[in-house]
């Protein structure tokens, strides 16, 4: 039986890095999903689409981003928020970035950042 367990944990120890790779903590808060992050053209735009997971205290957010490059627009397209009492779905509209406030242009240097860690990793194909 130990050895049966040893080498079940050895296993799962060996897996461990290949989900791991796929998330990239940006920030104290926030984690990216880095295999949800896709570009796509629409329309003749240029679209970045990605998940995170933010954790502030005991609340939870689960977001999926819209960053259009050509726009210089982030949408929060929908946030699911968990905590100790509540649980709840919101959504905003696209924002510029270029007179957005504050919380806008930091989603949006993160969102460039998300696009050139997906570039790079195209470029490498």
């Amino acid at each position: 039986m130990k050895k049966l367990l040893l080498t079940l944990g050895l296993a799962m120890l060996m897996t461990a890095p290949a989900w791991a790779a796929n998330l990239w903590q940006y920030n104290s808060y926030t984690t990216i999903d880095m295999s949800t992050a896709k570009v796509k053209h629409d329309k003749g735009m240029k679209i970045l689409t990605f998940d995170t997971t933010e954790k502030i205290d005991t609340t939870t957010s689960y977001c999926t981003y819209v960053y259009n490059v050509d726009d210089q627009t982030i949408q929060l397209q929908e946030m699911t928020t968990v905590s100790k009492k509540l649980k709840y779905t919101s959504n905003f509209y696209p924002e510029s970035i270029k007179t957005g406030n504050k919380a806008i242009q930091e989603r949006a240097a993160m969102a460039q950042a998300v696009l050139a860690k997906v570039e790079a990793k195209n470029a490498r194909r």
